[in-house]
């Protein structure tokens, strides 16, 4: 992940700094910590890109269930309508179609569920990173303030 590559950069050159020498402060070249950081900003749209893809395949993939979904209970009613016109298994035609949709709601119900933690465990990553990014940030931001 390139942002994450620039904050590393950004440790790197705080933990290569030069200390004040009686002080808890280092000295940094402030012409290199703001080009890393003008990095992140021009990377980060990227990444909010990938959270954008991210929602956008999860409809994708609802959808889709959605519609195999719709597609499978549509065909287990018209044989279900087939089978309950025949007089000598109706009975049990009508019983077999009711499993079918059953299935079928089931296995669209259960495709949904999968499509849902998928994406949820995706945007769930992505938060994360971006949380750990800003505490990053942050951080820097605090020692760039300390430096004043």
């Amino acid at each position: 992940m390139d942002i994450l590559n620039s904050l590393e950069k950004i440790e790197d050159i705080i933990e290569d700094a030069s200390k004040v020498p009686l002080s808890n402060k280092i000295m940094i070249d402030k012409e290199e910590i703001l080009e890393v950081i003008n990095e992140i900003r021009l990377k980060l749209p990227d990444e909010i890109n990938r959270a954008s893809w991210v929602a956008k395949e999860r409809q994708r993939i609802l959808d889709e269930a959605q519609s195999e979904a719709d597609e499978i209970i549509v065909k287990v009613k018209e044989q279900q309508k087939y089978l309950i016109e025949e007089n000598e298994i109706t009975r049990q035609a009508q019983e077999y179609a009711e499993q079918l949709i059953r299935d079928a709601e089931g296995k669209a119900n259960e495709m949904k569920i999968e499509a849902y933690n998928y994406s949820d465990e995706i945007l769930s990553k992505l938060q994360e990173k971006i949380r750990e990014i800003n505490g990053v940030i942050e951080q820097n931001r605090e020692v760039l303030k300390d430096m004043e």
